[in-house]
């Protein structure tokens, strides 16, 4: 997973992720600590997709508004010009 400055950290995990963390780390050839990093950035780029959906979603919905706010100059009483048909 590349360099990486560590600092000790302790917590409590059931069974099953202790035994994850060894096979995964023995299939990979990583230490534990790299496979709880991938699994920490995987999550990290996941919430951050999801905080941008909602952004753009927002975004948009400002968009759609300004869209139909100027939709009514179309209607502001002039009348329509002649594109050349005919």
């Amino acid at each position: 997973m590349g360099e990486y400055t560590t600092k000790p950290s302790q917590f409590r995990l059931p069974r099953w992720a202790q035994e994850f963390l060894a096979e995964e780390s023995a299939a990979t050839g990583g230490t534990k600590t790299d496979v709880v990093l991938e699994a920490l950035d995987a999550h990290r780029r996941k919430r951050l997709g999801e905080d941008l959906e909602i952004a753009y979603r927002e975004w948009s919905k400002g968009q759609l508004e300004e869209v139909r706010a100027w939709d009514f100059t179309l209607m502001d009483g002039l009348e329509p010009e002649d594109w050349g048909q005919g």
